[in-house]
């Protein structure tokens, strides 16, 4: 950072730049700001509750419930009336759901419906009922249980990739504007060197020390420096139109950087590259969010092998109660009562879960290979963003040391010109060096800035 605070004060002098009303912030508030107002932030923000609510549906299957059955006899020989109410608790484990129940009956019924009769007060029974085999140890509601926070899971992953590339493109766009913004501060620079430069060659002029078109010469050396200056000023228009997508107000609503804005002094670049900052980068490439989608998505291929494997298995559900009478009635129903039940079935060739197991094996397989695809596909980004900053960083000094040489060869030639030793020609083009030196300098400046920001995205750490 030292080495950019010292071109900054080089391009710019010694200037103020006050911060205006309407000026871009610094590159954190830019992130923070973008992060908080933007509607496209919104909208991953939104799908996340979406997701988070999906989790509560799939939950929901494992809610307790109330259930109640009213029937009557209403003619006929025999008459009467039973009514029962049962909560269900679904456990999870074992597909069990406790049970309890409480029935009533009354009146007379044929002996073949003797299962309605209970005594006066009714009868209160527990128990449970729960899978031996297929659904013992998953089934549909666990599945889905599991799969939709695996979605939640994943859309984090692809949430952070959302606003890691969205912030990419903002960042990219604030540096366009950035540079242009610098080599505009540049040529002003140079042109108010100019213009004083004029008044002097002017006084002499008037003095019989020099030709009309010596002084001709120059007027046309800062005729083209102010058409650079006015075709640096369209293009930071256009830069300040499309990063204006990006900056908005607490509204919500875009903002235009005005022409007259002037740069933030400290722009607080938070992404500066070290040793150990790489290191960090390329080993955080392990856990790239990228990979964690793909490993979520075999998480979920393996939920559902594990399922086709269940639906092979014979349905054997045991189910059992212990019932109690209270009131007067028969004796038959006045003691306590144990029921057990066992249900049995099974799907002959059950072909459907067979080709369902077999494709969500194929499926494991293919993931496998594109997780494999994946990481050396991130790894190979990374080494080449990384071989890139290490030459922007070359460029870098080389373009400074150009910079600095032209500025000497220009005091050197603006000296032997007062001398008497040069012509307006020579000054002129070593002027002119000086300025595309320069606009050279910021332009590796901000590549290096663009190479750093590039690491971090492909490592997904814009955020932080």
């Amino acid at each position: 950072m030292e080495l950019r605070k010292i071109l900054f004060v080089w391009l710019l002098g010694a200037a103020p730049l006050a911060l205006a009303e309407d000026a871009l912030p610094t590159v954190p508030g830019l992130i923070a700001n973008m992060q908080q107002y933007h509607p496209y932030v919104g909208v991953l923000n939104e799908k996340n509750n979406q997701m988070q609510f999906g989790l509560q549906s799939a939950q929901s299957e494992f809610d307790p419930r109330i259930e109640q059955d009213i029937s009557g006899r209403l003619s006929g020989y025999y008459d009467g009336s039973a009514a029962a109410q049962r909560f269900v608790q679904p456990l999870g484990e074992m597909n069990a759901r406790l049970i309890s129940e409480y029935r009533v009956a009354t009146g007379d019924f044929p002996v073949y419906e003797e299962q309605y009769n209970t005594l006066s007060g009714g009868e209160a029974s527990i128990g449970v009922a729960l899978s031996l085999l297929k659904d013992r140890s998953t089934d549909k509601r666990r599945v889905g249980v599991a799969n939709a926070r695996l979605s939640v899971q994943q859309y984090q992953a692809e949430l952070q990739l959302g606003v890691n590339d969205f912030l990419y493109k903002g960042l990219s766009q604030y540096l366009k504007w950035y540079e242009v913004s610098l080599k505009i501060a540049a040529v002003e620079s140079l042109l108010e060197t100019l213009s004083s430069r004029r008044d002097g060659l002017k006084e002499r002029l008037s003095k019989g020390d020099l030709a009309q078109v010596t002084l001709t010469e120059f007027e046309a050396s800062i005729l083209e420096q102010q058409l650079a200056l006015s075709q640096l000023q369209q293009t930071q228009r256009a830069a300040a139109q499309a990063l204006a997508f990006y900056w908005r107000d607490n509204q919500g609503q875009s903002r235009v950087i005005h022409s007259q804005a002037t740069l933030p002094e400290d722009i607080r670049w938070p992404y500066a590259i070290t040793p150990v900052q790489v290191a960090n980068l390329r080993n955080a490439i392990v856990d790239h969010p990228a990979l964690a989608v793909i490993r979520t998505e075999q998480a979920v291929a393996k939920n559902k092998y594990r399922l086709a494997e269940n639906q092979l298995l014979p349905k054997l559900d045991l189910k059992a109660l212990v019932a109690r009478d209270i009131g007067s009635g028969p004796a038959s129903l006045a003691e306590t009562e144990g029921k057990v039940g066992l249900t049995f079935s099974y799907t002959l060739g059950n072909r459907k879960a067979k080709a369902e197991q077999a494709t969500q094996s194929s499926k494991l397989k293919v993931l496998e290979y594109e997780l494999q695809l994946a990481k050396d596909r991130l790894s190979q980004q990374f080494e080449q963003t990384y071989a890139y900053w290490q030459q922007a960083n070359e460029v870098l000094e080389l373009q400074r040391k150009n910079a600095e040489l032209a500025v000497t060869l220009s005091t050197l030639e603006r000296k032997r010109f007062d001398a008497g030793d040069s012509d307006m020609f020579k000054l002129n083009a070593r002027e002119s060096g000086v300025l595309k030196a320069k606009l050279k300098a910021i332009e590796a400046e901000v590549d290096l800035l663009s190479a750093e920001l590039a690491l971090h995205q492909v490592a997904v750490s814009l955020a932080g």
